[in-house]
């Protein structure tokens, strides 16, 4: 049974870690750290502990919470200008394990480029041979059944490329519907086969990819089920619910960095402090971690005092650099109206026999997921006369100047990608359903869409009050660039070309030509009308705590310290500084469980005597430990058994 305490008892216990946010991030770190016996964490987390809820751990009601405040923060953006003034909603996972409990399972990975181009941007210590033992270390990938060998998928998978000792299981789906199972011959028919696992950071492809469930079960595997509650027992682990961290407490230091010593929280209208020994930790994820910070008086001067708040740091990069994956698509009508879609959860006589399947067998339809993708590079998408189009389009659109200090550095690696026939520039997806339709309309639409992955829009957020429980203000500035509106243009025209290709097409009417109503066509002029009504986030926003020097747009440095701090950092997707391609969720449990070793790392330098600035930390799944450490433990426990 999990363990979970009063406010009054938590602020009363000693801690020497304290996390703001028990997320993805926050409860990777609240488990590793606790794998040392005599070091105290508490996790301070706003929502609930939904571990059992159906609607979570059940795969395909994935889509059911998205809106609905017990699940989800459900931020709204502020109007957005290449949209014609429409506001986009962002969704965030309310409750211990963020929004790995509410997104959509998706298990894909950032490419080696991706990460090396982390290191290119001063992140000493972060590129992909040394992220690479963390994504093994998290993922516990389980092999297939025979459904592998209806899906075309057996020649990619590589399983030696995958973890199979971590907490989160991964696995194919033991269930796909027909129009599902037609994705990847059909890229394959388009000459769009993979190339490689796609763990592998190298490979593309039209893939059906892995999905965060434990197989012999068919439910979610997040971090609340997975890092948090089989071990929330931990005499030592700490975790409070329906708690919001108001601000970061400093105490005096005489090193001239400020030394964190607590978290100001409330729960049930009464506020309370909590003290951290050695160090706190903002997990509150790209949207509330920057919250957290300027509360704190951490951020731009002028927006603080705007707010009446002392400012202790003064860091305009905070809430800044701020970016998201632009996501749109068509949506085709469905040859027959008897077509199997996701739909089919929102008939409850459908429902109830599915439901059963689920629960007797862990199959069905209930165990499935958006699970169909395709990772392209941008000439990929293009026909042989517009090869020439993505040179044309950056030389363009992108001459290398740009304003904002650190920017250029960022845009020139990601100008460098989308030119490259090898490296992905968008990805494209096929699902069929899941949007609740009017009743009547259930099974008439499949869906062929995708998202740019490596984006020139910048946006940012920031607080809109002091009151830590009013939403920031975030405008994530869609496709304000104009190479993210092309690249996008053509990602939806491209679907066209999906969906006239057998065997994806043989599942719509008059083979993949007729749109769903009351689309009618959508082409290169009219594209635009498109994005003003449908564009959506990909739910993958990161970088508003950005690891990079301070002076190119900093607020972490390689430790994922706040500069200006001693022993405050931030471990989450925020810290990101340059976006990925995929899913994010796969990049936050790896940056998490690199941050616990770099934290054991510090925690045992300080130990010793010798908390001055340690080498940087390269990475090897493992705690680095100090020469003379074990002689040192060795000593220690003589004293704890003699004493």
């Amino acid at each position: 049974m999990a363990s979970l305490m009063t406010p009054a008892a938590f602020a009363s216990t000693n801690f020497d870690y304290l996390i703001a946010g028990g997320g993805t991030a926050g409860l990777v770190l609240a488990n590793r750290l606790t794998e040392t016996p005599t070091i105290s964490v508490g996790v301070i987390e706003a929502g609930e502990d939904l571990t059992n809820d159906t609607k979570v751990t059940t795969p395909l009601y994935m889509f059911q919470m998205g809106g609905d405040l017990k699940y989800d923060w459900n931020f709204t953006s502020e109007p957005q200008e290449a949209l014609n003034g429409r506001r986009v909603v962002q969704n965030r996972g309310k409750m211990l394990g963020g929004s790995s409990g509410i997104n959509y399972m998706q298990f894909t990975f950032a490419s080696r480029t991706d990460l090396d181009d982390w290191e290119k941007l001063g992140n000493t210590g972060w590129n992909y041979d040394s992220m690479a033992p963390y994504y093994r270390k998290f993922e516990n990938f389980q092999a297939p059944g025979p459904e592998i060998d209806s899906l075309g998928i057996d020649g990619y998978l590589n399983e030696a490329v995958h973890g199979h000792a971590g907490p989160i299981n991964a696995s194919l789906t033991p269930f796909y519907i027909p129009i599902q199972a037609s994705w990847t011959p059909t890229l394959a028919n388009m000459g769009l086969a993979p190339n490689g696992d796609p763990r592998d950071g190298v490979s593309l492809g039209g893939y059906t990819n892995p999905m965060v469930l434990t197989r012999s079960t068919a439910r979610r595997s997040f971090a609340g089920n997975s890092y948090w509650k089989p071990f929330s027992q931990r005499p030592n682990l700490h975790t409070i619910t329906g708690a919001v961290v108001r601000n970061v407490i400093f105490s005096n230091s005489t090193s001239g960095d400020l030394v964190a010593a607590g978290l100001n929280f409330t729960a049930n209208n009464q506020s309370f402090i909590a003290n951290a020994s050695r160090e706190v930790i903002l997990s509150g994820g790209t949207m509330k971690s920057p919250q957290m910070l300027e509360l704190s008086g951490i951020g731009d001067a002028k927006l603080l005092n705007s707010f009446g708040i002392d400012v202790v740091i003064d860091n305009p990069n905070v809430g800044e650099n701020f970016q998201d994956h632009p996501q749109c698509g068509l949506p085709f009508a469905t040859k027959n109206t008897d077509e199997l879609t996701f739909d089919d959860v929102y008939n409850p006589e459908r429902n109830a026999y599915w439901t059963e399947v689920f629960e007797t067998n862990h199959t069905g339809l209930l165990a499935c997921g958006i699970s169909q993708t395709a990772q392209l590079s941008w000439p990929q998408i293009l026909g042989p006369e517009q090869r020439n189009r993505p040179a044309e389009m950056v030389a363009r659109y992108y001459n290398g100047s740009e304003g904002r200090p650190g920017l250029k550095a960022q845009l020139d690696l990601t100008a460098k990608k989308l030119l490259d026939p090898n490296e992905q520039a968008i990805q494209t997806g096929g699902s069929a359903g899941g949007s609740k339709p009017a009743p009547g309309n259930e099974n008439k639409v499949a869906f062929i869409g995708g998202f740019v992955t490596h984006p020139f829009s910048r946006g940012y957020i920031h607080i809109n009050s002091t009151d830590p429980n009013e939403d920031p203000i975030f405008d994530p500035r869609y496709l304000s660039h104009p190479l993210d509106f092309e690249v996008l243009k053509d990602l939806v025209l491209f679907s066209k070309n999906i969906s006239t290709t057998a065997p994806f097409s043989s599942h719509l009417k008059n083979n993949g030509t007729v749109l769903a109503p009351p689309l009618t066509d959508i082409n290169a002029t009219n594209v635009q009308s498109l994005f003003d009504t449908s564009l959506i986030t990909g739910w993958h926003v990161v970088g508003s705590c950005a690891m990079m020097p301070r002076d190119q747009g900093g607020v972490v440095d390689p430790r994922l310290r706040v500069y200006g701090t001693k022993n405050l950092r931030v471990v989450d997707a925020s810290i990101v500084p340059l976006h990925v391609r995929g899913n994010t969720v796969s990049l936050t449990y790896a940056i998490a469980e690199k941050a616990a070793d770099i934290i054991k790392q510090d925690m045992n330098s300080t130990i010793l005597g010798n908390p001055g600035n340690p080498q940087p930390f390269v990475g090897s799944a493992s705690v680095a430990i100090p020469s003379g450490f074990l002689s040192y433990l060795m000593v220690y426990v003589l004293f704890l058994v003699l004493r």
